[in-house]
């Protein structure tokens, strides 16, 4: 009996020692610089959309007709360095995941239209909005503060141009294998025409064959 207490009592030991070692066995690893492969059917990876924000923004900003629009506008502007200001909508969910983190999407375009020096992105509209502007801008009913630092009225810059971002995903099955796509679309439009001047759509898609416990 006391030989069976201690094989039950070492082998106990021995599934608490390898559940550790494998609870331990995590890699910590930069995802803007690697690229893992990994993919499930119903969620959108962070690596998907930053793949998809990278090459969406460096298309944008050298398309040939937002490069018109732009030397078009600082003739405009009467500046050879003005920035037109760019308004981001929210990342629009057309998939079949009502719980896709969507505004990760966002952010990533946010911060590499901001990145890229050709537009500015503004807090004000969009996206972006945020209301501690607008709580900023009211202290100018405060007389504990300075007045000639407060932001005055009629400051805020209106957005030229409109950037509307959406995913949408499709699957199909044949027997064991499921194949999924995802679609990344981008436009983008100037506000005072309301004409299209650049139009991003980009699949990525993978394979899923049917293990013996399902999908």
């Amino acid at each position: 009996m006391n030989a069976r207490f201690l094989v039950l009592g070492l082998s106990a030991a021995a599934a608490m020692f390898l559940a550790a070692c494998e609870s331990n066995n995590t890699v910590i690893y930069d995802p803007s610089t690697t690229k893992t492969g990994l993919r499930q059917v119903g969620n959108v990876s962070s690596e998907e959309m930053r793949e998809v924000t990278l090459a969406a923004v460096q298309g944008a900003m050298t398309n040939p007709k937002f490069t018109s629009f732009l030397k078009k506008y600082r003739q405009e502007m009467g500046d050879d360095d003005a920035i037109p200001v760019l308004k981001l909508d929210k990342t629009i969910n057309d998939t079949d995941d009502p719980d896709l983190n969507t505004s990760e999407i966002t952010d990533m375009l946010f911060e590499e239209l901001l990145n890229s020096g050709k537009v500015d992105v503004t807090m004000a509209e969009g996206a972006g909005r945020t209301q501690a502007i607008a709580a900023s801008r009211d202290l100018e009913y405060d007389e504990n503060f300075d007045q000639s630092t407060v932001a005055k009225r009629g400051t805020l810059q209106a957005a030229r141009l409109v950037l509307r971002p959406k995913v949408t995903s499709n699957s199909v099955r044949d027997g064991g294998t499921q194949a999924v796509t995802r679609t990344f679309v981008l436009e983008m439009a100037d506000v005072q025409t309301g004409l299209v001047m650049w139009k991003f759509t980009k699949q990525l898609a993978f394979m899923k064959k049917k293990s013996s416990v399902g999908w």
